[in-house]
């Protein structure tokens, strides 16, 4: 499975690589809403998971972006977020959503998520 971890947090887009990868997962990695966009667009990830609250180009921008290249639909994100779940508005960008998980995330739980993710085509 090729993943695209998009989290502001350095020390949570390091551990989740190397969780990915010693799973035998490709993993890539950004600490940028803009670059994981960029990253997005230009190359086919099985499963994403993004961060809602970055500085600068947070997780909405990111799926407003995709919303209007037409591109949303073609994803499979999973949202991390710390906010309480009940404050977790999505409006029209939940297309491309697959699930909401809340940090701190259960690893065995993430993996469960993509794996039944990627097994729906």
């Amino acid at each position: 499975m090729k993943i695209l971890v998009v989290d502001d947090n350095n020390s949570i887009t390091q551990l989740l690589s190397q969780f990915f990868k010693a799973k035998g997962h490709d993993c890539v990695t950004t600490n940028s809403g803009k670059k994981g966009l960029t990253l997005c667009l230009n190359n086919k990830f099985d499963a994403i998971i993004l961060d809602l609250a970055m500085p600068d180009f947070t997780g909405a921008d990111f799926l407003d972006s995709l919303n209007q290249t037409g591109k949303i639909e073609n994803q499979k994100i999973v949202v991390m977020t710390a906010l309480p779940l009940g404050d977790v508005k999505l409006g029209d960008h939940h297309h491309g959503i697959c699930e909401v998980l809340s940090k701190p995330c259960n690893l065995g739980v993430l993996m469960k998520t993509l794996t039944s993710l990627t097994a729906v085509t």
